[in-house]
This record gives C-alpha cells, sequence and structure tokens, in this order.
C-alpha cells in the first residue's frame, strides 16, 4: 500500500477581494519545474511526499501578478498561505487604489526584497488584556464586527517599534489563537490589521491596490514598522530607503 504524507497545505487568496482561489485557475511550479498539487475546494492546494529540505512554490493565474513562497519540509505539515495580487486583466469595477512603492539602498534599486503591506479591513481587532505578553500563543482579542467573518492568515500588531507579522490560527470568544507564540510584548488596544507579503521586482518596485481609501502599514520581512502611506484614489506612489 502507497502511503501519502501532506507536507504542506496551502490556502491561495485573492488579495483584493480576499476569496478563495480555486486550483483549477492556478498554474503551480515547485522549484522551478510544474506540479499538481491536490486541490480541494476553498482555494487549499496540498503538496505530497516532499522531500526535507527548502523548497520555493510559484503559482500563476490570468489577471493576477506571480506570487511565490519559500517554506522548509521538515517531515510535520506546514500550514501556507498565499494571496495572489492583481496584475494585468484584472476585472476592477470601479477606479481604484493603488500604491507604488520604490525600494533603494545607496541609492540603487533593491530587487527581490520582502515587504508586508497592512491596511484595515471590514472588521476591527483590539488587544483585549493589559498586557499580551512575549512567548504567548493565545491572547484575549476584541472584534467589531463578526468574528466568524475573521480570516486566519497573517495580521499585523501595530505597534511602533514593537510591530510585528502573527499568524492567526483562529478567533472564537474574543481568544486569538496563534500558530508561534509573541516575539515582542503588546499593551491593550493595539490594533491587528490583515497582512500581505509582496516582493519587489528588479527595479526595487511593486505594486498593490486596495478597495478604499486607508493608511496603509508598510512593514520589513521581520515587521519592523518602515512608513505609513495614506492613500487616495488613484496612485499612490512612495520611495522607501533602507
Amino acid at each position: 500500500m502507497i502511503a501519502f504524507h501532506a507536507s504542506a497545505v496551502c490556502r491561495v487568496r485573492d488579495g483584493y477581494t480576499g476569496r478563495p482561489l480555486e486550483g483549477a485557475s492556478l498554474l503551480c511550479a515547485l522549484d522551478g519545474a510544474p506540479v499538481r498539487p491536490l486541490a480541494k475546494p476553498g482555494g487549499y492546494l496540498i503538496l505530497l511526499n516532499l522531500s526535507q529540505g527548502p523548497h520555493r512554490l510559484a503559482l500563476r493565474c490570468h489577471g493576477y501578478q506571480e506570487e511565490w513562497v519559500d517554506f522548509p519540509v521538515e517531515g510535520g505539515t506546514l500550514e501556507l498561505e498565499i494571496t495572489m495580487k492583481p496584475g494585468p486583466g484584472y476585472p476592477f469595477r470601479e477606479e481604484i487604489v493603488r500604491a507604488e512603492l520604490t525600494v533603494t539602498e545607496n541609492g540603487a534599486p533593491v530587487s527581490g526584497r520582502q515587504l508586508w503591506l497592512a491596511a484595515p479591513a471590514r472588521w476591527e481587532l483590539k488587544i483585549a488584556q493589559t498586557r499580551a505578553e512575549a512567548g504567548a500563543q493565545q491572547f484575549r482579542l476584541y472584534c467589531k464586527g463578526a468574528e466568524a467573518a475573521v480570516p486566519p492568515g497573517p495580521y499585523l500588531i501595530a505597534d511602533g517599534a514593537d510591530s510585528e507579522i502573527v499568524h492567526l490560527r483562529s478567533l472564537a470568544e474574543e481568544t486569538a489563537a496563534l500558530a508561534e507564540p509573541l516575539r515582542r510584548s503588546h499593551g491593550r488596544s493595539r490594533i491587528l490589521l490583515p497582512a500581505q507579503r509582496y516582493h519587489t521586482d528588479r527595479f526595487g518596485h511593486l505594486s498593490a491596490v486596495f478597495e478604499s481609501p486607508c493608511t496603509l502599514e508598510i512593514c520589513g520581512e521581520a515587521g519592523g514598522l518602515l512608513a505609513s502611506l495614506p492613500l487616495e484614489r488613484g496612485v499612490n506612489r512612495l520611495d522607501i530607503r533602507i
């Protein structure tokens, strides 16, 4: 009998609407070679029996930018999140809010740099206890809106120099459960914003679109806050020097 092991389970979403993207519409490559993961309803892709070590899953789909995620296989089952960002051919129905960012270092563009972009959602999340301590994997979280509408995935705890990216696994009865413990401590009323990972192209540029005007929080790979950008309808540009 052949045994199958789920090495990684990846949830794929539309980064503009938040809706799941089904596997039939996606072209997938693993470590540069075409691959067909097992697709399940709800935007899930399951990668079976991968060898141990580092891997890269890359996804392409008409109307979206190419996206990828790097991950290690160490014997367990990894949970991955990918948000596909709108690109040429995406069916926008109204004037959009676009952020155009350029990252430079010593005057030269920085390619392949990972940034986290976080913006307010239709719900509002705030820490609801005096202090969520570093090392905690659960804490009280107030939700202004329906808890059931809050999706799991990466979030920015907006806390100035102590800002960090966390992965929310679940929210029920005002209790948040994280995939990994907090790296820093955070006080009451610190806001959690849905976050998406972006990569700069070879010109140090990235483009992101949003449903409505808001303030965009821009963070480095480790979660430290780099800049805040108020967004209006149309194109909003910012140069980031690191």
